[in-house]
């Protein structure tokens, strides 16, 4: 593998707009990268199109691949299908020639690389026949039955290892590469879910809606999350304000870090200011005057208290402020129910 600078031209391809731009750090297909011997399938695919070339593939990154070795390459123009890819890559294969092998020209191989880098980067990828690229066991390209090279938005965080694993029909064999640098291509998100519709292929969700499962979360917030965004029982759970309680039973989601709550998310000083609103009693009524708002501070904090959220000092100085609001005077400037 190689880390190199080239300019990029500009190019408009469908769901994507590239701008002319410097490159700053590649990573190609090439004899440096490691081949396995082929896993051949003990009777050939009948149908190999529909059978072999799906999302999930038979044949595995925990296959029983054998006989690491360096792949052999055979240059940029080798296959028919590169010149057409518009992708600068070496032409790579688990063995000598690209010459199919196995039942019907059937086999799996997998190639494996060291790659290190920060932030965003594009990947392409073409193989004869169908192919997938994994980061540390992640799925993050994939090409169906196509000639076509396969273009992905990828982010990388320090140091990784890349496979690629590739099913060949019959006819020629091998694929090639190319993982750069993201210096001014524009993944669509038709949907506006945090998810490109390149990424949405990779998951099976449907890039024009942004919640595929209709759980009310969009597939993005559910990919973050870890969760399916294509099972409507299977959604995140969050805990925004970090207080132990999570979301969908916090009744009071804006709890300020590190401060005491109870089962419900809220503080003492939250559960005072439910109780005892200035604009009147947790009945909807008006307060009759200043004192019974103050005596329900009171009493609220004496309860905070004994729940031990708050402390008695705290406690005396919020039925202090109590006291010297204009709650529930007529002359209160927020007259609210007092009308």
């Amino acid at each position: 593998m190689m880390k190199i600078n080239s300019f990029l031209l500009p190019v408009v391809s469908a769901g994507m707009l590239v701008f002319a731009a410097q490159a700053d750090t590649v990573y190609t297909s090439d004899s440096s990268v490691t081949a396995y011997d082929p896993i051949f399938p003990s009777t050939a695919y009948s149908d190999w199109v529909n059978q072999a070339c799906t999302i999930n593939p038979d044949v595995g990154l925990d296959a029983d691949w054998e006989n690491p070795h360096p792949s052999y390459q055979f240059g940029t123009n080798v296959h028919p299908w590169q010149s057409g890819s518009f992708l600068n890559a070496q032409w790579i294969n688990a063995w000598s020639d690209i010459n199919a092998r196995g039942p019907l020209g059937q086999s799996w191989t997998k190639y494996s690389t060291e790659i290190s880098g920060q932030g965003e980067f594009v990947l392409d990828l073409l193989a004869d026949n169908c192919s997938w690229i994994y980061i540390d066991g992640t799925l993050v390209g994939f090409q169906a039955v196509t000639s076509l090279a396969q273009k992905y938005p990828v982010t990388l965080n320090g140091d990784h290892t890349l496979d690629f694993l590739i099913f060949d029909g019959g006819g020629l064999a091998g694929g090639m590469f190319r993982l750069e640098t993201n210096t001014g291509t524009v993944f669509v998100d038709s949907d506006n879910d945090g998810l490109t519709d390149a990424e949405e292929a990779l998951y099976g969700t449907d890039p024009l809606n942004p919640d595929s499962d209709g759980d009310g979360f969009t597939d993005g917030e559910e990919v973050a999350a870890g969760t399916d965004p294509n099972d409507p029982n299977d959604f995140p759970v969050f805990d925004t304000d970090g207080d132990g309680v999570w979301d969908i039973d916090d009744a009071c989601p804006n709890t300020s870090e590190g401060v005491l709550v109870d089962q419900f998310g809220c503080s003492g000083v939250q559960n005072i200011a439910l109780a005892c609103s200035c604009e009147g009693s947790d009945d909807n009524s008006p307060w009759k005057n200043h004192g019974q708002y103050v005596s329900c501070v009171a009493k609220a904090k004496n309860n905070e208290v004994n729940n031990g959220l708050i402390t008695e000092a705290e406690g005396s100085e919020l039925v202090s402020a109590a006291a010297q609001s204009s709650c529930g005077k007529r002359d209160n400037g927020n007259k609210g129910k007092n009308k």
